[in-house]
């Protein structure tokens, strides 16, 4: 829920008991495959140097500070500085059956004040990648920073020509955020950097995720996954807005549907229809200072609704549990929301925030929707009793014949919404059939106007039929 301060402002919610988060020790962390220590060179320099020794180039190196290393004293000098770095801890990570070190990673950039880490510096031999040591130790190095040490944000950081590591960085869970450019001079070239992250929030549907696909049933016998990381089944959120989100969902899919046998396999660009429907909103706030119109709030929780029908079909078509865990994480922010709307200032920055990680990210934004429905005066369940109807609606079009032109938009020289708006006002919400109640409404409506060869009402003449969104 978005919280207001003493001048109706947007503020982050309130940490009253935060205290800074102690630094991360040189300790051991057990796995099922693998093992975490801190680097030693003595202890870990033979291993190490014969794994990275069987790459066929220095390649993996590219994208980091240092390497690749010409020869051991090279090597053996980075093993010394990076285990006695003052301002991060690297690990080895260790094979349990063998003993041997076969690669590294590290936590850095420690804010602990703040809450906030950085693993990093991440080298794996051939023997490290794509194994489920590999997968095990990331999930060891974050359930350590963020359920033993209690950091609120755990981040990943790579060059943004770095390809395999930002399809690493999500495959793990973690978000996008953007790029910040030119942040970084190394190896005397420019870099980008995109930025990722995970937060205590997001921590507890991914460790259910890692805890189920390393699992060792999740393996066949020769060792190939059956569940790729994030399609294993967890636990579904049981709050308000799981609950909500499911509704809105078998709704959803049901348009489609009708719609479009095969939409789950077309290829609409959602992202693209979100973000017009989202400058189609900011047509009715009160900005342009070369026309003096009031904004338009209801219309603006009309388009709000349309933003969320592309929304829910993004959801859909990438059949992803985390995503959907997140969803309605987002959605029980607004089960407390207050029911007034903030100014219009701050409802158009944050509605070009959500638009802007939209195009960034090419999906919807659960997240930043919830926060910007709440801004326009939306709680839970006005979102979804609104959603309803709208649904209802373009099922109603769909069944009328809207995709061979046969609908009829305006019924007695009144449009459709208007008379959507109309019953809404009279049925009861509170009923688990409220979507199907409004259906039924509106084909009684629409089938008392259009019922036979009659099309005049009321005097009204009523036009050819119209398309509509």
């Amino acid at each position: 829920m978005v919280q207001l301060n003493a001048y109706h402002q947007p503020i982050g919610p309130s940490l009253p008991h935060w205290q800074a988060r102690p630094q991360p020790a040189r300790c051991v962390l057990h796995g099922k495959y693998c093992r975490l220590e801190a680097v030693n060179p003595e202890q870990h320099g033979d291993s190490l140097y014969e794994a990275y020794s069987n790459a066929s180039d220095g390649r993996d190196w590219t994208y980091l500070s240092v390497g690749p290393f010409n020869n051991r004293a090279q090597f053996d000098q980075h093993l010394q500085t990076i285990s006695q770095a003052s301002n991060a801890v690297h690990y080895a990570v260790v094979e349990q059956t063998t003993g041997r070190a076969l690669g590294t990673l590290s936590l850095m950039r420690i804010d602990p004040q703040n809450g906030c880490i950085e693993v990093g510096f991440v080298a794996w031999s051939p023997a490290l990648k794509q194994t489920r040591m590999a997968t095990e130790a990331h999930y060891l190095l974050m359930a350590y920073a963020i359920d033993g040490l209690g950091y609120r944000r755990y981040e990943w950081k790579c060059d943004t020509h770095n390809a395999p590591s930002q399809a690493a960085a999500r495959r793990l869970g973690f978000r996008y955020e953007g790029i910040f450019r030119q942040a970084i001079v190394y190896k005397g070239r420019s870099r980008d950097t995109a930025w990722f992250s995970i937060t205590d929030q997001d921590w507890p549907a991914l460790k259910a995720n890692f805890q189920a696909w390393l699992a060792p049933e999740n393996f066949d016998d020769q060792g190939r996954q059956k569940h790729r990381l994030g399609q294993q089944t967890t636990v579904a959120p049981a709050g308000p807005g799981a609950r909500r989100l499911k509704q809105m969902l078998a709704l959803q899919t049901e348009l489609n549907q009708l719609i479009d046998p095969n939409w789950r396999v077309a290829k609409q660009d959602y992202y693209r229809a979100i973000w017009v429907e989202c400058a189609e909103l900011a047509n009715y706030l009160d900005w342009k200072w070369w026309q003096h119109n009031e904004r338009n709030l209801p219309q603006l929780q009309l388009e709000l609704i349309d933003i969320l029908h592309f929304g829910l079909c993004d959801v859909l078509r990438a059949n992803d549990a985390l995503r959907e865990q997140e969803a309605a994480t987002a959605l029980d922010q607004l089960q407390h929301a207050s029911a007034t709307a903030s100014d219009s200032t701050t409802i158009m920055t944050a509605l070009e925030r959500f638009t802007l990680r939209v195009l960034e990210t090419r999906q919807f934004d659960f997240s930043g929707f919830a926060q910007l429905a709440a801004l326009c005066g939306l709680t839970l369940d006005t979102l979804y009793h609104s959603y309803a109807g709208k649904n209802a609606l373009n099922r109603l079009r769909q069944l009328r014949g809207y995709q061979h032109g046969h609908y009829h938009k305006q019924w007695g020289g009144q449009q459709d919404n208007e008379h959507l708006a109309q019953l809404q006002l009279r049925l009861p919400t509170e009923h688990d059939n409220y979507p199907e109640m409004i259906l039924h409404a509106l084909q009684d409506s629409y089938d008392t106007f259009f019922s036979g060869d009659t099309q005049v009402r009321n005097g009204a003449c009523v036009p050819p039929p119209l398309s509509s969104r």
